[in-house]
């Protein structure tokens, strides 16, 4: 009978473990997006205000750019979630009533481990499937409303000025909707003149949300009239960009890989010159899942507190200097395998190597009661 109510107390007690960082989590999480997804919200407001964007698609671009912040969010999120449980069972002495239960910290570890792995898997799917998805359709949408407003700017007998400094005037309708007559475009915008002309315009969407403007039966302008180097070309067709369609960086070698899907970087594994960026994504995408067991190992002995001291901002400020100083050598890394300086393996996973063996080290000490760190560490003992 002992037996049985020593079982269900340790069921009991580590059932609410759980659920506490459970809720922390979530907590944590929905604070976290909510400060970061404030800053974005700022930028679609100045693109508003400066009327490059509509404020009704404002919210749907930012919905787009949540996986990707998510990606981010969930490793920090499960950091403080475990670290303010398991700070809130020193400081309550709680911890002191588990382990006379018969319950140590490998014992709480171990039913934390369902609900790390869940989270695990859900890192999985976002760093490696739903943010590259979600970047592609709000690069893909971006280009979409800069092509519908390059569009809105060409009005029947007026001058517009596009983006990139080019000034484009169209006459009255001609025959069919997006033909139009007397064109006038500037094709030097702020360099030395070129100049075309054409009797025929007509505007074309492509099927990537790119405008292109065709003249018809014109005559390009390059140089200054009187000086050395004039000319003048009479065309019969010349195709003009107005907007670029969506993948047009891919098309010119510009390959995307953030927004690239998991089956595109790997193939990219064998074009010439695009390995050591293909693994360098791969391991990108890798590191985040793989950090999630690790970080949550590591907010367990910081997150001790003695009852009888005030603070307990010491191991939480610590963690933060160990992330961030952890996410600088992150993008070193992966500047330095893109670049070549550094080996493919363990590459970025040197950061979770080291992550690693402070976080065991820490934990073997906090649960033989060591403090944290040595003593001629000093103040930083925990």
């Amino acid at each position: 009978m002992g037996l049985l109510s020593a079982v269900f107390t340790w069921g009991k007690i580590q059932g609410q473990v759980v659920r506490n960082v459970a809720i922390y989590f979530a907590a944590a999480c929905l604070v976290v997006l909510v400060l970061l997804s404030v800053g974005q919200l700022s930028q679609l407001l100045q693109q508003v205000a400066s009327g490059n964007l509509p404020l009704s698609v404002v919210l749907q671009l930012l919905a787009l750019g949540i996986p990707a912040l998510m990606v981010t969010v969930v490793p920090l999120a499960m950091f403080f979630a475990v670290y303010l449980v398991f700070s809130n069972l020193y400081r309550h002495n709680e911890m002191v009533a588990i382990r006379s239960a018969g319950l140590g910290l490998g014992d709480l570890v171990g039913a934390l481990a369902g609900f790390v792995l869940a989270v695990l898997l859900l890192e999985v799917l976002l760093s490696l499937y739903w943010a590259p998805a979600a970047r592609k359709h709000l690069q893909d949408e971006s280009i979409r409303l800069a092509s519908a407003a390059t569009q809105a700017l060409i009005q029947p007998g007026s001058f517009a000025n596009l983006p990139d400094g080019r000034v484009v005037y169209v006459g009255q309708a001609a025959s069919g909707s997006n033909r139009y007559r007397e064109i006038f475009l500037d094709l030097a915008g702020r360099g030395k003149p070129d100049i075309a002309t054409a009797s025929y315009g007509e505007i074309q969407i492509g099927h990537g949300g790119g405008v292109s403007l065709i003249l018809i039966d014109g005559r390009r302008y390059m140089g200054t009239p009187g000086e050395a180097g004039f000319k003048i070309w009479r065309f019969a067709h010349y195709r003009v960009e107005l907007a670029a369609p969506s993948g047009a960086g891919a098309r010119q070698g510009q390959f995307h890989w953030s927004s690239a899907s998991l089956p595109e970087v790997w193939g990219q594994l064998h074009v010439p010159g695009h390995f050591r960026y293909a693994l360098a994504e791969l391991e990108w995408r890798l590191f985040w899942p793989l950090l999630i067991p690790v970080i949550a190992l590591l907010a367990i002995p910081l997150a001790y507190a003695s009852p009888r001291r005030s603070g307990r901002a010491a191991g939480l400020l610590v963690g933060i200097l160990l992330l961030l100083g952890s996410n600088n050598l992150l993008v070193f890394l992966r500047s330095g395998l893109t670049a070549g300086r550094i080996g493919g393996f363990p590459g970025l996973f040197w950061v979770l190597l080291v992550l690693l063996v402070i976080a065991s080290y820490a934990f073997i000490r906090r649960n033989r009661d060591w403090p944290v760190f040595p003593a001629w560490l000093g103040s930083l003992s925990l």
